[in-house]
């Protein structure tokens, strides 16, 4: 009797949301739209809509609920960027961590754009910074077309083991040997193209080269 009153919540909203335990990031998306937010607890990624909130682990669903249940305590709200108005004034937003990055990207069907900068010692990486991007043009197309993940490789600035390990794993993972470099990669991390050191031309130019690879 217990048993049953503890599995009815799911089971009312289960037809109602059309979703079920095992499902992919993909299909979720193909049958909710993009969600509202995007959250992490540790190994698992909460995905939020305005009637469910679902959990998945290792790209696939794990539970689901109303939103009016409290997320975990742990669970720390990263904000999904939306497609931004031409006349955006602010910055570009970087991401700085791959998986989070990659499920934005998956959730607004975009590409991500990862750059490798050793941002307290490079010279042409300070260059970059302050002729593309820091630029609101590039700012303005990104909001609109890329997710930006930075992984920083600084000789001065503290980072935490946890993220020094991600970026080192991911110098090696798509092979790059100098600084500053840009990959475009797709939804699921593939290379589409690579730009390497510094480019002049200040942000059109820089988006020209990455608009042709489209």
């Amino acid at each position: 009797m217990k048993l049953a009153l503890m599995l009815l919540p799911l089971a009312a909203i289960a037809p109602a949301l059309a979703l079920s335990v095992g499902e992919t990031y993909d299909q979720v998306v193909a049958e909710k739209g993009a969600p509202l937010g995007i959250s992490s607890a540790g190994s698992v990624r909460i995905l939020t809509y305005h009637d469910v909130v679902v959990r998945v682990r290792d790209d696939a669903v794990v539970s689901f609920h109303a939103p009016d249940k409290a997320p975990p305590a742990n669970a720390a709200t990263e904000a999904r960027p939306r497609p931004a108005p031409a006349n955006y004034d602010g910055p570009a937003v970087w991401e700085t961590d791959f998986g989070t990055a990659i499920d934005q990207a998956r959730a607004r069907r975009c590409r991500v754009l990862i750059l490798f900068t050793g941002s307290d010692w490079c010279p042409w990486c300070k260059k970059m910074d302050a002729e593309v991007y820091s630029q609101p043009e590039f700012a303005r197309y990104s909001h609109e077309k890329l997710v930006l993940l930075k992984l920083d490789y600084p000789e001065h600035t503290p980072q935490s083991d946890e993220l020094k390990a991600q970026n080192a794993e991911m110098k090696d993972r798509y092979g790059v040997r100098g600084f500053p470099q840009a990959v475009v990669v797709d939804m699921g991390g593939k290379i589409l193209t690579r730009i390497k050191g510094y480019q002049s031309g200040g942000p059109s130019r820089f988006i020209q080269m990455i608009q042709g690879e489209e």
